[in-house]
């Protein structure tokens, strides 16, 4: 009998990557997601639509089966505009609480949290899963907010709820078409790339992290974090692997964190006389300028957790990209 997968986020970035592993696995998926999402990939995976939303406790209940094998939970707002603050925590927290009720009111034999790297607060440096959080005073909305949903997980697990907990880095891949793709690729492809942040960062591959996650089901410790780091490189260096790729000249400045701190400020200004969101907020901006790294040898051990090459995310990101004539 084929084993049964619940998702939420399923039409997001990592949901996508996530499912196709799922039925490469030969799992039977079914995909939770808004009624309002009309994402034209999820309709092209084997998998049963069940539509609602996290804050309607009532629709996860009808959604979920009772006693599935797994329940992905993936769903999130990554956000770094604090006007959307209010609405990231209904989601990432309050979701989360509905998530956790839902799970035990059907018995969910194991559950998997996708948190983030973000969940730890702010350091410019590397972190291991005991490294304590400062999310709470870092001023990063987000990384609150991921730490918070990780308590509510955390406070189930104390009540007996079988959960893992997965903390990617920077991921790159394909069903991209927002983040890396809105911030490098895609501009880099049209010669439109604003500037270089001095930055660096871990940066992991898609596929590789929707294999951890389903290896999580069977060999993920109850009640752990799993880092997912990867790569290290600076934003210069995901700059010129892009633009090998591409064929194009290495570009060579990088940005001067004063400048980036300048620009911030302006453009915060202007997006409070035309309301939109700008190129760079202040949570925005510590990413640009940090150092995100982390230690993930536990991952490795537990989870058989493979990272990638940078040039084989970028390149299979563009060839996704190709393919759905997104570029």
């Amino acid at each position: 009998m084929k084993k049964t997968a619940f998702v939420t986020g399923s039409t997001g970035f990592l949901g996508l990557n996530l499912i196709e592993e799922l039925l490469k696995r030969d799992w039977c998926v079914i995909a939770f997601k808004l009624k309002s999402d009309n994402s034209p990939f999820i309709t092209k995976l084997d998998v049963k639509i069940a539509e609602g939303n996290l804050s309607d406790y009532d629709s996860l209940v009808r959604a979920l089966p009772f006693e599935a094998d797994a329940f992905f939970h993936v769903a999130g707002s990554t956000s770094m505009w604090s006007k959307n603050d209010r609405q990231q925590y209904l989601i990432n927290v309050e979701g989360t609480r509905n998530v956790v009720k839902v799970a035990f009111q059907k018995k969910a034999k194991k559950l998997i949290y996708t948190s983030s790297i973000a969940a730890y607060g702010y350091h410019n440096g590397p972190v291991n899963e005991s490294t304590t959080s400062n999310a709470l005073s870092c001023g990063m909305n987000y990384n609150k907010t991921k730490y918070l949903a990780e308590e509510v997980i955390k406070d189930g697990v104390k009540k007996g709820l079988p959960a893992v907990i997965i903390n990617p880095v920077n991921i790159i891949g394909p069903y991209d078409t927002a983040n890396w793709t809105k911030q490098f690729l895609r501009p880099i492809y049209q010669n439109k790339l604003p500037a270089i942040p001095p930055g660096r960062a871990m940066w992991c591959y898609s596929r590789d992290v929707a294999d951890a996650h389903v290896n999580a089901v069977e060999n993920g410790e109850i009640g752990a974090n799993y880092l997912l780091g990867g790569v290290e490189a600076s934003f210069k260096d995901v700059v010129n692997e892009i633009e090998k790729l591409l064929g194009k000249k290495l570009s060579t400045h990088v940005q001067s964190k004063y400048v980036l701190k300048f620009l911030t400020a302006v453009l915060m200004t202007k997006s409070k006389i035309d309301r939109k969101e700008p190129l760079l907020t202040p949570a925005k901006y510590k990413r640009a300028i940090g150092s995100i790294t982390c230690n993930y040898d536990k991952a490795i051990r537990d989870l058989h957790y493979h990272a990638s090459s940078l040039k084989t995310m970028i390149d299979a990101s563009f060839v996704w990209l190709k393919k759905e004539n997104l570029l």
